[in-house]
């Protein structure tokens, strides 16, 4: 008798990050820009360079591109400032190879300016960082005993379905598109920001047809100097090179946005650049069978077993949760230009649930002047219930306003993202067996049949293992019909095997 064992290669992951990292910039008026009187707010996004997992850490390397708004001293223009911002940050990441699938999320959690002298601004930008770290697993299992003809050895299979990651990669790509902007011909571009959604992942044998959406949310200046905010949805479709893939399947997609290029043409015409990152899943329901138990009938059964863990993993079950809350500010607000959020976190662990925010309003007062408010508001998510070891992931909130009256901003927020659903599912596995001594008789010695009354409910398969029988010898001798496992109550005839 021998166990037949059966190779089980799947993906897990092994690091999951949440992280942030402060940077910080001083620079130096052009000469061809006035004096600073005040500076009204400032606009980030990021380009990311380099992001190598090496051993035990994790390069990130980019550039915070930093746009101020201001107002020259003496006037009451708007005029703006490009600072890029250069970073440079290691994540220590004790256990991760330079092969590693590595999937990288960085976005501006914050960025401040202020002026040191009206020639000379100081710009602070905040990084959010989530990463994702997996790593190819296998395990030996065994699914099936090798009886070799032996009719005495009486073996009791379990199977269980766990959904396990079948593959986990990353892909990079670019976007190029070139979009009519109604009503900016003549316009400058200040600032472009945007987020990305994937739309649809199809997969074929060793490739990807995904198709997705990048959320523009642009800042433009006119030749009065007046701000105007605009939004552009650029929908695209990318097929991509993903050796490992199976077309039988279900893929899925996690996109981050590495890097955003724009330029405003005098005809209106937008050219945008999209530098993207795709983490691909393929996840599949892999059924196990194990040996959740065996004897034998005439000799002492000895067999060697271990607890090996399996990794559970199911993901894109996205979800989408409305809050609101109110943002206090300076000046009050007579017309709404712009808001805009950025998800930071979700706190799901104390007993009222919600939302961390980054809040960016841009508005005109009562008396027509441009006034901008950042701050971190908490939104409440009373609705928010998580499954057992789910996390949410790819967080994004958008976000409404409406002029107040009384200091305050209402907000509108909803929050929304993905789950994953991680856990570990134990498999107790045999390792090997031995039937070499003789099972002792029942006594007295010549015992062929017992009878036994049954009170509680007990498995005919551990009253078989008790006395040398098996399940079906037990029900064929009670006329118990096909199917039945548990008697109880019951007055029962256990035919014996082992005498």
């Amino acid at each position: 008798m021998e166990p037949i064992r059966t190779d089980l290669q799947y993906f897990e992951p092994t690091h999951t990050i949440h992280t942030s990292f402060t940077e910080r910039t001083d620079a130096i008026v052009p000469d061809a820009e006035p004096d600073i009187g005040r500076i009204l707010c400032a606009y980030a996004s990021v380009s990311v360079k380099d992001e190598l997992p090496q051993n035990d850490r994790i390069l990130l390397s980019g550039t915070v591109n930093t746009v101020v708004l201001f107002r020259p001293d003496g006037q009451d223009t708007i005029r703006f400032l490009q600072i890029p911002l250069s970073f440079a940050h290691i994540e220590e990441t004790p256990g991760i190879l330079p092969e590693s699938p590595c999937f990288v999320r960085c976005q501006v959690a914050d960025v401040s300016a202020s002026a040191v002298n009206s020639r000379k601004v100081s710009v602070t930008a905040t990084l959010s960082l989530e990463v994702e770290v997996f790593a190819e697993s296998g395990v030996s299992l065994t699914e099936e005993i090798d009886t070799e003809g032996d009719d005495a050895l009486e073996v009791l299979y379990g199977s269980q379905t766990i959904p396990l990651l079948r593959h986990a990669d990353v892909r990079d790509y670019t976007v190029l598109d070139d979009v009519e902007l109604a009503g900016a011909q003549g316009l400058r571009l200040i600032s472009a920001r945007g987020t990305l959604r994937p739309v649809s992942c199809q997969s074929g044998e060793s490739q990807v047809t995904l198709s997705g959406e990048a959320v523009l949310s642009l800042l433009l200046l006119d030749d009065t100097g007046a701000i105007q905010p605009m939004s552009q949805v650029i929908p695209y479709t990318q097929v991509l090179d993903a050796p490992g893939l199976h077309a039988s399947l279900p893929t899925s997609a996690r996109l981050s946005l590495r890097n955003l290029d724009c330029m405003l043409r005098e005809d209106g015409v937008l050219s945008v650049g999209l530098g993207v990152r795709a983490l691909l899943l393929q996840q599949g329901e892999e059924n196990i069978q194990t040996v959740r138990d065996l004897y034998h009938l005439h000799r002492i059964l000895n067999f060697d077993t271990r607890d090996v863990s399996l990794c559970a993993y199911h993901t894109d079950t996205p979800f989408v949760l409305e809050s609101s809350a109110m943002l206090p500010i300076v000046r009050p607000a007579s017309e709404i230009l712009m808001a805009d959020g950025i998800c930071l976190s979700l706190d799901t662990k104390s007993a009222s649930p919600e939302a961390r925010v980054q809040v960016s309003l841009l508005y005109r007062d009562p008396a027509g002047a441009l006034c901008a408010e950042q701050q971190i508001v908490s939104a409440p998510l009373p609705n928010l219930t998580l499954p057992d070891g789910a996390r949410p992931c790819d967080l994004s909130a958008r976000v409404s306003a409406s002029p107040g009256s009384d200091g305050n901003v209402p907000l509108r927020i909803t929050v929304s993202g993905d789950l994953i659903t991680q856990s570990q599912v134990p498999v107790r596995d045999i390792t090997a067996l031995s039937a070499d001594t003789p099972r002792p008789p029942l006594e007295p010695a010549g015992t062929t049949l017992i009878l036994r009354y049954i009170h509680t409910a007990v498995p005919l398969w551990e009253i078989g293992k008790q006395y040398a029988s098996t399940a079906q010898a037990i029900r064929q001798a009670n006329a118990l019909p096909d199917g039945t496992d548990t008697v109880a109550d019951t007055m029962l005839l256990i035919p014996v095997y082992a005498q």
